[in-house]
């Protein structure tokens, strides 16, 4: 298949209110150039402007709610034929998903309704874009049984070529069926697909999502600067944690990726790609400090003995929730909301054992881009502070 030929380009982002999926409409409108697609079309569950996105205000960018993937193909096609110019489709970005608890927890429920969210999206694209040439889709660490800490066995740093998780942990592992999905759905037909993974993804959401690091992140740094005695604000994960291997990828760095990967068909076609900010992976006694600099706090390893820190000690200021919250002229309940434990579990157990993914595929296939991962993080801090998510 050759490569894409731009200009004449149609983005169609499934999720575009998550955390891959808003990057990914965002970084439509720019990379790999200003004119690369003459249309972006972001699908979203919710009503959501464009503006209370913090979307660019873009002619060629337009939002439709309404989408619903636990429906049947049918239903999606009907849905999809109320957006203009749908036809006109040639990238599908999917970054749909349903989340239902860790390891075990709701798994046969989470795998049914993951796998058909997938084959009847496909189904539905497939009735109504007949220009359709690439489909790309988000695994992850999920794929490596990262979820499982050390009842599966891992070699790092963590390649594209490495096995299946087995039975019976691989058998809740969503993402092998998904991909088996695509790959038999795609098989003797014009579109082809990839498989992206990244680990924990940085990046800027309008709303709330699972998965969002450093939304608690900022949160917790903002609180210890206003509610603190101290400038040293402590790692809020484990000792086993501090300096451990892992690649984190911005969510800018994984949009583009994902446009550059459908971009060159002839390279990518079918295959598995890992993604992240640093070749080589850091670790947390390596960002740490640079993170908590944003906030003109000096970030130093984990707590002590008996001091809190991370949740439970934002938890302690509970009381003072509300008055910091309207005092900073915060998005209400903002606090509440924000996805503590997946903060609490990518700092702690998810960190306390080299997690490390090797990108060498992204680099062969001529994907260059690397960015300052710390300046990842402040870069998001910067979009939340925009958008009333921190002080």
């Amino acid at each position: 298949m050759a490569a894409a030929k731009t200009n004449e380009l149609q983005a169609l982002v499934f999720g575009a209110s998550g955390i891959t999926g808003w990057a990914l409409a965002n970084a439509a409108l720019s990379y790999p150039t200003a004119t690369a697609f003459k249309r972006v079309v972001g699908l979203t569950n919710r009503p959501l402007s464009v503006k209370d996105a913090g979307l660019p205000q873009d002619p060629r960018l337009h939002l439709y709610p309404g989408l619903d993937l636990s429906k049947n193909s049918q239903s999606i096609t009907e849905y999809l034929n109320t957006i203009e110019n749908i036809g006109e489709t040639t990238h599908v970005y999917f970054a749909s998903y349903v989340h239902r608890g860790w390891g075990t927890e709701d798994s046969e429920k989470r795998v049914k309704e993951n796998v058909d969210f997938i084959a009847n999206a496909v189904a539905a694209v497939e009735n109504v874009c007949p220009k359709l040439q690439f489909w790309t889709f988000p695994t992850g660490g999920k794929w490596y049984g990262l979820e499982f800490g050390d009842e599966v066995k891992l070699e790092t740093p963590l390649k594209e070529s490495a096995p299946r998780v087995p039975p019976p942990h691989g058998d809740h592992i969503f993402y092998y069926p998904q991909i088996d999905t695509l790959a038999k759905l795609s098989e003797g037909k014009n579109w082809t697909f990839a498989d992206i993974r990244p680990d924990a993804v940085i990046g800027y959401v309008p709303q709330n999502n699972a998965m969002n690091l450093a939304k608690p992140l900022g949160l917790y740094l903002s609180l210890w600067k206003s509610l603190s005695p101290s400038a040293d604000v402590p790692f809020p994960g484990s000792e086993a944690a501090w300096t451990h291997l892992h690649t984190d990828v911005s969510s800018s760095q994984l949009a583009k990726f994902h446009i550059y990967v459908s971009l060159h068909p002839e390279k990518t076609a079918g295959k598995a790609f890992n993604i992240a900010d640093v070749d080589a992976g850091t670790t947390w006694k390596d960002t740490w400090p640079g993170i908590a600099a944003y906030f003109g706090l000096k970030g130093v390893g984990p707590a002590a003995k008996g001091q809190l820190s991370g949740y439970p000690w934002v938890e302690s200021q509970k009381e003072k929730w509300d008055t910091w919250t309207k005092e900073n002229g915060l998005r209400s309940d903002v606090l509440e909301k924000a996805p503590w434990d997946f903060m609490t579990v990518v700092t702690g157990v998810y960190s306390e054992r080299d997690r490390n993914f090797d990108i060498t595929e992204a680099r062969k296939i001529g994907f260059t881009e690397k960015p300052d991962h710390i300046k990842s993080y402040h870069n998001v801090f910067d979009k939340l502070r925009v958008e009333k998510h921190l002080p």
